[in-house]
Parts: structure tokens; sequence; C-alpha cells
């Protein structure tokens, strides 16, 4: 049986362990939460059962778990840069010395919790999973979106999530472009500079699994508060008007979709 409380308790605990004060780690201490937050509600729309509910919830706590050890050895949450894989780490940190059994002492849930951490940061889900894993895999690749899109893009301190120093760049590639009219996510290893990673999370919305996802994006008009914050931050006038023309796709995307 999972007792949630005590897994946050537990959450608490294991992060107290680490520099509080540092702004790396309380974001990511306020990410976890949230997205533990969101799966739950992810979870709750399916009309899980209760203690499925929970374990969404449990997933979302653990799905960073290593970004925190990825902190303290190398100060980054870039994984190219730290030569760290977050999703594989976070499933090290929890199995290979127990500390898994501090949350949760049933080892029935192990494989989903395993089998989803290690897919939430994946280009695509691995194939071949049970219904289980596939569920909760996509529950908590959209719940970690989610935040994203919904939190940390809009904190308008874009060196925190952008992968290159330059923001002078005048224009969006056509490629990257081309990926959004096309509906699909753009392959990282295309992505060359901060104008075409704009368009990465974007495309975050053809990469989330349920309608109540989507719906929770368009209610809070995430994408309008992203492109304003883009006008802030790149002068290029084409830059100004390409992310218009993507949040139009967007917009386009939910009204199909039936969620607006």
């Amino acid at each position: 049986m999972i007792d949630i409380i005590h897994a946050k308790s537990e959450f608490k605990k294991y992060v107290s362990n680490y520099d509080i004060e540092n702004p790396k780690i309380v974001a990511k201490i306020s990410h976890i939460e949230r997205v533990a937050s969101y799966a739950k509600k992810i979870a709750e729309s399916l009309k899980l059962p209760e203690e499925e509910v929970k374990l969404a919830e449990l997933i979302g706590i653990f799905h960073d778990l290593g970004r925190f050890e990825q902190v303290r050895i190398a100060n980054t949450f870039n994984d190219k840069e730290s030569g760290i894989n977050h999703g594989e780490f976070s499933v090290k940190v929890l199995f290979e010395e127990n500390l898994i059994k501090n949350f949760i002492e049933d080892d029935k849930y192990d494989y989903i919790i395993k089998t989803a951490v290690l897919n939430h940061n994946k280009g695509k889900i691995d194939e071949g999973l049970s219904e289980k894993e596939m569920l909760f895999s996509k529950i908590i690749r959209d719940a970690d979106k989610l935040d994203i899109i919904n939190n940390i893009l809009l904190i308008e301190d874009f060196k925190i999530v952008f992968w290159f120093d330059n923001f002078d760049i005048s224009e969006i590639s056509e490629y990257a472009m081309k990926t959004m009219e096309n509906r699909t996510l753009l392959n990282y290893e295309y992505v060359k500079n901060n104008a075409d990673q704009i368009v990465v999370f974007y495309a975050y919305i053809f990469d989330l699994y349920f309608d109540i996802s989507l719906k929770i994006v368009a209610k809070e008009k995430s994408l309008e508060k992203y492109t304003e914050i883009i006008k802030k931050k790149f002068t290029s006038l084409q830059v100004h008007k390409q992310s218009d023309r993507i949040l139009e796709i967007c917009y386009k995307y939910f009204k199909d979709k039936k969620v607006i």
C-alpha cells in the first residue's frame, strides 16, 4: 500500500542532504512537487483506482530524484554536459542502494516505477511495455511537460532552460518551422541555436497523450505567455513573426483536438 504522505515526508528528508540555498536545488524541489501534483491530476481524470493515483503521484516524486546528485557532482541540469542521463541516474539512486524502501515498502510496483522513470525523458517511449508500464510512462511524461510549459518556461530566465548562451539569432530555421507545420517533435541533434530551441518547447504539445494535459495548457494560456517572453528575450523581428505563426499552429492543433 502506498502512503503518499509518508513518501512526501521522505522526499523532504532526502533533499535536506543538499544545499537548499542553491537556486538549482530550490528550483528542482519545486519542479518535482508540481510534477507530482500534475501526475495526480491526470490519473484522477482517467478515473484510476485510488492506489494507482497515488502511484502516479509517487512516480512524480521519483522522476527527477537523480538531479540532486547531478547538481552536486556537476552543478548543471545539462545531461550532455554532465555525462549523466538524469532518468537513468534517478533509477540508480532509487534502486542501487535500495533508497526506494524509505518511500514504499511494497516492491510490487518497482518495475512500473523503474520503467516510467527511465522513459520520462526519452525521445519516445520504449516499445514492448505492458499496459500499466505504458500508462504510467505516459502520465509522468505529460506531467513533466506540463510543468515545463506552464511554469518553468515562464520564469523569464531563459538561461536556466535554454542550451546556448547567444540569444541574438536572426531567425528560426526552415527545418524547425517545418516540424511545427507537420506537428512533429524536433530531433535535438538538429537544434544548433536558441532560436531553434524556441520551437522545442512549443512542440511539446504534440507529445502530450491526454486531453486533460492539452486542456490545461490551453486554459492557462501558457504558450501565449511564452510567446510574449520570447519577444522580450529575442530582438529579431523575424523570430517574433515566426513565433506568432507557431502559436497559430498550436491553437489550430488545440481546436482540432477539441480541447478548446
